[in-house]
Parts: structure tokens; C-alpha cells; sequence
């Protein structure tokens, strides 16, 4: 089973180079972004990436409109998400692949919004970009298909701003952040939610940039407390890495919630602190 359940989550680079010359119906999104800079990757997309592969830019694709108390990556609203995924031609029943930079969190965001979204088949490329061996190619991909995907929105849970103490009051709240930014004595932008367990999201893979083996990622998981049958809620700055951390927990079969809203939203009220 826990196998079939990471079957279902990822695709080796070797497996989705062998798809690709088998089915033209699959859909690649290139979700690379850059860090700490904080923004999209297109002139690394330009440069080279997998064959047929659509851009994805985390704020203009992924995210809402920020009100300055709804955290700076909201969701973007069901209409405008079903215009974006008909663009790239993704129907309900598409085969969807996803990729950016190995380790990076930022294509997990792409498969929650999809799963949410209703898309039934969406993995990501394990290792990313850097695991990658095969054909590469230049410049803007220009075929681009529109779909009559319709959104069924709700397909993976979500936790709002009001209901989260409730999960951190039972140990239930996990902060994807570099444990540096959950807590440090001389790092004044670092913080986390109160009651909140510190669960980084770069632990989840090995020094090439995959991921780890399904019984670490549980010993990981369990050592602060989350096990088989729980249903924890993840949290991060922007909603970017907690997407990933939701990914990784769905791997192991535990359904998580999404705080979208994350750090960005919780202290945009002056009354909700960030504790060290």
C-alpha cells in the first residue's frame, strides 16, 4: 500500500522519460522558482527544460490577490483557477506532472491546487530538475491547449485563520519552515504560532534532492508526534512550503490541512503573535 500511495504522489525521472514516449496526452508544469530571492524562475525555464513543459509562476498562477491581511500567496478564488488550469489544457482526468527545483517546495503548490481543484492525477518528478537526464529543451513553449475543465473545489482540506489554535492546542500544528525561522534568540523575523512543532520541510529529502524513504519520513513524523491517524494542519511563511509538507504527509497516507494564510496572514493582525 505504501507503495502504490507513493506511486500515486511521485514519478522517477527514468518512469516519466519512458511515459513520455508512450502517451502524448500528459501535461508538464515547470513550477522552478527562486530563493531566497523569492520569486519566479523563467530565465532558468528559458534556458532548458523538459520537452513540452508549461511555465508556472508561483504568484501570477498560484496565488490570489493579497489584501494585506489574507497572507501574501492567498488562494487564488475557484473562477480564476479553472481559467488558468483550461490554459494549460488540463482536464479532470489529464495525467499531470510537476517539477521545479530538486528539494524545492514550490511544485507541491502547483499539486495541491490541482488535487483541490478535482484534477484526479497529478505527481511530481522526484529529484526535479537536477534529477532529470533526459532531452532538454530552449525557449517558450508554445503549445498551449485549452481545456473545458470544470473545478470542483474542495478536493484536499484547509485550515482558516480562526481554527488554528485549535490544532496547535493539540499538537497538531506543524511549521514547514527552516528550524531557524521557527526559533532563534538572534533572529528577529523568526517566530512561530503558539503551540506550534517545528517540522522543516528540507528534511524530507537526501543530499540529491530526492525523497526520503517512506519508514524515515515516518520515524521524522512521529518524533514530534504525528502518526498514522492523525490529522495535523502545516503552516509556513506564504503557504508555499506547507503545500509540500501536506504533500509529503499525503504520501504517507495522513490527510493534512493546508493554513494557506500562514505566517504572512497570522501576524497581519497586530493581536496574533509569533513566539520564539
Amino acid at each position: 500500500m505504501s507503495e502504490a500511495a507513493r506511486s500515486a504522489h511521485l514519478i522517477g525521472p527514468a518512469e516519466l522519460q519512458a511515459w513520455l514516449g508512450e502517451r502524448t496526452d500528459i501535461v508538464l508544469l515547470d513550477v522552478r522558482h527562486v530563493m531566497p530571492a523569492d520569486h519566479a524562475d523563467h530565465d532558468s525555464y528559458l534556458a532548458g527544460h523538459l520537452p513540452g513543459a508549461l511555465f508556472v509562476d508561483v504568484d501570477a498562477d498560484l496565488a490570489g490577490v493579497g489584501t494585506g491581511r489574507n497572507g501574501k500567496r492567498p488562494l487564488p478564488g475557484a473562477a480564476e483557477f479553472e481559467k488558468t488550469v483550461r490554459r494549460w489544457g488540463v482536464e479532470v482526468d489529464t495525467p499531470v506532472v510537476v517539477y521545479g527545483s530538486a528539494r524545492s517546495p514550490a511544485p507541491a503548490r502547483a499539486w495541491w491546487l490541482l488535487k483541490w481543484a478535482g484534477v484526479e492525477s497529478v505527481r511530481l518528478l522526484d529529484g526535479g530538475f537536477e534529477g532529470w537526464a533526459g532531452e532538454i529543451a530552449a525557449g517558450e513553449d508554445d503549445d498551449r491547449r485549452d481545456s473545458d475543465f470544470v473545478i470542483r473545489p474542495g478536493g484536499l482540506p484547509v485550515v482558516e485563520v480562526g481554527d488554528v489554535p485549535s490544532f496547535a492546542d493539540r499538537g497538531l500544528l506543524l511549521d514547514a519552515r527552516p528550524a531557524i525561522k521557527f526559533s532563534h534568540p538572534t533572529d528577529a523575523g523568526a517566530g512561530h504560532i503558539p503551540g506550534a512543532r517545528s517540522a522543516p520541510v528540507a528534511d524530507f529529502f537526501d543530499t540529491a534532492g530526492f525523497l526520503r524513504p517512506d519508514d524515515e519520513l515516518r520515524k521524522r513524523f512521529a518524533a514530534i508526534g504525528i502518526s498514522a491517524g492523525a490529522e495535523p494542519a502545516a503552516y509556513c511563511s506564504t503557504g508555499v512550503s506547507a503545500s509540500l509538507e501536506v504533500f509529503v504527509l499525503s504520501v504517507l497516507g495522513v490527510r493534512a490541512r493546508l493554513y494557506a494564510g500562514s505566517a504572512s496572514e497570522w501576524t497581519a493582525d497586530p493581536s496574533r503573535v509569533l513566539v520564539r
